[in-house]
């Protein structure tokens, strides 16, 4: 998730003018070739920033665009250029209120430490992120008092990134934090998990929508009985999740997910609202061979 310099001033004129910007406009506010501007405008709309109408180009109706336009009123004095261009947006998403040195933030990201460290020079003398001391090691937190518009601007800009993985024909259910979740009734070109990962453990269910998350990757079965907790929607998917438990209980005891606590409960006999009951659970133990 990158902007260049020339991205972020493109985008400024746009959102500064009070006139829709054509393409000819930019070239001849940046000094760029024409085919320098056509290739901004491309990246800038598929970021869900702007967008064409006719012969011009406006502020895009999406999220990104929004927080943007929020951000640059909130701080049109600031510069844009050190607190968005290169790689700073990467390293922008992994700032949080907790305290992480530069090393740890070299780690999360890949950005070189020296990088890292240079962008955190502007972002400090900016009041982007607070400074601390913890013996002789400085660490750093996001400043969010102060730069609340920033944090929601890269959010925005990630989570309209991840859904543009999501086939059109499909539906998103869950953007995580380097992955999406989507069902539909084709199949895809992406890595089947959720309730149609169940057959490779035993559970064959023969549902009519199919679940897949992106990017392609392996996953492993905790990743499988998350994302099925994440789908679940009525009793019969929770019963699903609680026979997938039951069968791999050994393998999902580390899982922390707020949907675990119920399980345990219906498995105790408890009644919890909108789970199947511990009688339903155990007529179906018996068709898929599963031990209580």
């Amino acid at each position: 998730m990158r902007l260049n310099r020339n991205e972020i001033k493109a985008l400024l004129l746009i959102t500064s003018s009070e006139m829709p910007f054509r393409p000819l406009d930019i070239i001849s506010s940046l000094g760029l070739r024409r085919g320098s501007v056509s290739r901004i405008i491309t990246h800038l709309r598929d970021k869900g920033l702007v967008d064409r109408e006719d012969s011009r180009i406006v502020l895009a109706k999406a999220p990104p665009a929004e927080s943007f336009k929020r951000l640059y009123y909130a701080h049109r004095a600031s510069p844009f250029q050190l607190l968005l261009a290169d790689r700073r947006i990467e390293l922008l998403s992994r700032l949080d209120p907790s305290t992480k040195s530069a090393k740890e933030l070299h780690e999360e990201t890949g950005i070189p430490l020296k990088t890292v460290y240079y962008y955190l020079h502007d972002f400090a003398r900016l009041g982007v992120v607070v400074p601390t001391k913890s013996g002789k090691l400085s660490i750093y937190s996001f400043n969010y008092i102060y730069w609340n518009a920033l944090k929601d601007f890269v959010s925005a800009l990630q989570e309209y990134d991840k859904a543009r993985l999501v086939p059109r024909d499909a539906l998103l259910i869950k953007i995580y934090e380097d992955s999406v979740l989507f069902k539909g009734l084709r199949a895809q070109d992406a890595t089947p998990t959720s309730f149609s990962a169940y057959e490779g453990y035993g559970i064959e269910l023969g549902l009519r929508d199919n679940y897949y998350t992106l990017p392609k990757r392996e996953l492993s079965i905790e990743d499988v009985f998350i994302h099925s907790l994440d789908s679940a929607e009525g009793r019969s998917q929770k019963l699903f999740c609680i026979l997938f438990y039951l069968k791999n209980k050994n393998k999902l005891r580390s899982v922390q997910h707020p949907m675990v606590k119920d399980i345990r409960a219906v498995l105790r006999g408890e009644k919890v609202k909108g789970y199947p009951s511990m009688e339903d659970v155990e007529d179906r133990t018996e068709m898929y061979g599963i031990e209580l």
